[in-house]
């Protein structure tokens, strides 16, 4: 028997011990209700939230009247500039234009001027004028009997004086810039001898700032076209995707040595083609000062094809490559040793798993509750944004509109109500109308303190529901690796090892998941509170404040992850020995600080093999994808014809992040399993000495790899 340490006394030989102990009691059961009564008040946020919020009111624009557009039920929900050619500043768009703004039904189709029916070029038709006028009421409209009154209206800014084509865009009509204006204005001066009150450089100008939003609306449209022309063989690819990972399991369970090192030497070659390829691009760029000359281009596929160009790219490239490159070979070379008792246990796993295979496809439940998880928590956050209540400013106030009472003298971003407003403002010159050029706009949505503090719980419980069911798939997956460990005749693992788990984790434990989970989200809440501390004191930026912030940044980012590896190791401690989460946490540290050196080295190097497998196999996949929507395989659609895809890179790149997040479900299964075999091997090794009284339960290729072995009688 070894001397006792600092780190406790190695454990001793338990004749009983066949598995997860079969007598058991619940833990931490005040942890438990803890969560059910976090939950319950959870509920009791989101009601409070989805009676009083309404998401809507986020992205519904306000007129220069204060109405929100669209409210209620859609009738008039698109804002209608009176003057584009004042939305010049780059955050016109949301922020508003100084020009009178009113809600539509819909954004006009046709070009209007005034001026044509002011100046008598047209004859002034009532009913033509009053259909074509847009102004900042109905009653207004019907005002406009002759031309006087037309030019009331417009001087006033009451009504539009001229419009163009425009296109609904997030709710705001934009001018339409597939539209010729150049040839309608020379049409239009030729007609009527008239010029314009607008031209295409101001159009134009006014346009700039939302082109790049009509861009990325036309990018959406290319992306959606290529996502329906290729949603069919994004199934397909996953389905790949699932048999790629399957076929890669198969070959760990049977020459996982070969399949590592294979992975290894693969993704050696890769890197190195990376270095050899980025070297040849960033040497004929670098030679040829301007490398190939490419137009300058606003979309996003120009974008893209002139960073290539670039030997400053290339040059990243290559250094990110060669970086990677010269960390694997280093690996390999001092860690060849750890390596192949890395990859013993990959094996093992690969044989725990293949005797319970349907703990592959377990922990899509949890990522599934995952998701639900978070879908509720951005849902909760929206209503409890949109509950705040509107921030009033006065805008647009000018010589055309008088204020008396208190709102004499009122300049623009003062705090207003619309009822007092409308009450003590109106235009120059006719007390009995509102004003049409200034208003009490809504600038913002302020929330109270106790919106605040219930988005805060709202986060909190993110945090912990997404650790707690983390926490849970780890304990049910280790509950079940341990019993196949621990069985000393294999074939004689019991048929539903899976569900014994479940039902012992979920009657027993889920106290002790509450108790790790509510640490790391203590943890996590932290983090992000610092994030939004940093945020806010930014305006007070200074050398101190920038070391404090980081310092703590750094320092619950390294306590978050040594929480999750204590948090993993005390849930596999719990479904072995089914005690408490505080003494789960002790052995379970205990154990492994005495055997550290093995920690360090096995353990990571286990993961860095796997992660090396998942870049492997979703590589694959996504060199298999490059040859299908690059054009070398004919596309088709529905109807049979020819697809060519504006973004092939796009489903690609779905293809690549669809295929590792599948790969990370299924490796997530092995990366618990070799945590579970790894505890459960530290273990095998104190309690046991290989004597026909206390047999290894390890492999034979473990104890040949350590120089171990059984005795017989």
């Amino acid at each position: 028997m070894a001397p006792p340490t600092k780190y406790g006394s190695p454990l001793k030989y338990d004749p009983d011990l066949c598995g997860p102990q079969k007598h058991r009691s619940c833990t931490d059961i005040i942890c438990l209700l803890l969560f059910l009564f976090f939950l319950a008040a959870w509920a009791g946020v989101a009601s409070f939230a989805y009676r009083n919020g309404d998401p809507k009111r986020l992205i519904l624009p306000v007129d220069s009247y204060g109405h929100r557009c669209g409210e209620p039920d859609l009738i008039n929900p698109n804002l209608f500039f009176f003057d584009l050619t004042a939305c010049l500043r780059p955050d016109a768009i949301w922020r508003g234009c100084s020009t009178p703004q009113v809600c539509v039904s819909k954004c006009p189709e046709d070009v209007w001027i005034a001026e044509t029916y002011l100046s008598g070029v047209l004859q002034f038709n009532i009913t033509d004028v009053q259909n074509h006028l847009i102004c900042y009421n109905e009653i207004i409209v019907k005002t406009v009997v002759d031309k006087n009154t037309l030019q009331d209206v417009v001087n006033k800014k009451a009504c539009a004086s001229w419009y163009v084509p425009s296109q609904s865009f997030y709710f705001r009509c934009i001018p339409n810039l597939k539209f010729n204006y150049e040839q309608w204005i020379n049409n239009y001066k030729q007609k009527f001898g008239l010029n314009v009150p607008f031209s295409t450089e101001m159009l134009n100008q006014s346009a700039r700032t939302m082109q790049a939003l009509n861009v990325l609306n036309q990018v959406a449209q290319d992306v959606v076209h290529d996502l329906d022309a290729t949603w069919r063989y994004l199934i397909i690819f996953c389905f790949a995707a699932l048999v790629v990972s399957f076929v890669y399991i198969i070959l760990l369970r049977f020459l996982a040595g070969i399949v590592v090192w294979i992975s290894i030497l693969a993704l050696i070659a890769l890197f190195s083609s990376g270095v050899f390829f980025s070297y040849k691009n960033y040497k004929l760029l670098k030679d040829n000062q301007y490398g190939r000359i490419v137009p300058d281009s606003n979309s996003l596929e120009g974008k893209v094809t002139q960073l290539f160009n670039k030997w400053e790219f290339w040059m990243l490239l290559l250094v990110v490559c060669a970086f990677f490159l010269i960390f694997i070979v280093v690996i390999v070379v001092f860690l060849r040793s750890r390596i192949y008792l890395a990859t013993a246990l990959i094996k093992e796993s690969s044989k725990a798993v293949s005797s319970a295979v349907s703990t592959l496809f377990f922990p899509i439940i949890p990522w599934a509750v995952q998701l639900v998880v978070l879908l509720w928590s951005i849902s909760v956050f929206l209503f409890l944004y949109s509950t705040g209540t509107d921030d009033r400013r006065i805008e647009g106030m000018d010589g055309n509109c008088i204020c008396t009472g208190p709102y004499q003298g009122i300049i623009d971003n003062t705090t207003c109500t619309v009822e007092e407003f409308n009450k003590f403002c109106h235009q120059a010159g006719d007390v009995n109308s509102h004003c049409y050029t200034a208003g009490c706009a809504i600038r913002s949505l302020n929330s109270t303190n106790l919106v605040l503090y219930l988005q805060m719980f709202n986060l909190f419980g993110f945090f912990w529901g997404v650790w707690f069911v983390t926490g849970l798939a780890q304990m049910i997956l280790a509950g079940t690796f341990a019993t196949w460990y621990w069985t000393f005749h294999k074939r004689n693992v019991p048929f539903f090892t899976l569900s014994r788990a479940i039902f012992r984790t979920l009657w027993y434990h889920m106290g002790t998941v509450a108790f790790g989970s509510l640490i790391l989200a203590i943890c996590s809440f932290i983090r992000v509170m610092i994030e939004y501390a940093e945020k806010k004191v930014k305006k007070f930026d200074n050398a101190i404040t920038k070391a404090i912030i980081r310092c703590c940044k750094c320092f619950f980012w390294c306590l978050e992850k040594f929480l999750c590896f204590i948090n993993r190791n005390a849930y596999i401690m719990c479904a072995i020995n089914g005690q408490n989460f505080c003494t789960s946490a002790k052995d379970a540290f205990q154990l492994l600080m005495r055997n550290f050196i093995r920690v360090i080295f096995v353990d990571k190097v286990t993961d860095f093999l796997f992660f090396l497998g998942k870049v492997l196999v979703t590589a694959v996949v996504v060199v298999m994808s490059y040859h299908v929507f690059t054009g070398q395989v004919r596309l088709l659609d529905d109807s049979g014809r020819d697809v060519v895809l504006v973004y092939p890179w796009l489903p690609m790149a779905i293809v690549g992040l669809m295929t590792y997040i599948i790969v990370s479900i299924f490796f997530s299964v092995y990366s618990v399993a070799v945590d579970t075999l790894f505890l459960c091997f530290l273990e095998d090794c104190e309690r046991n000495d290989g004597s026909a009284e206390k047999p290894y339960f390890m492999s034979k290729q473990l104890m040949k790899i350590l120089g171990k072995k059984n005795k017989t009688v």
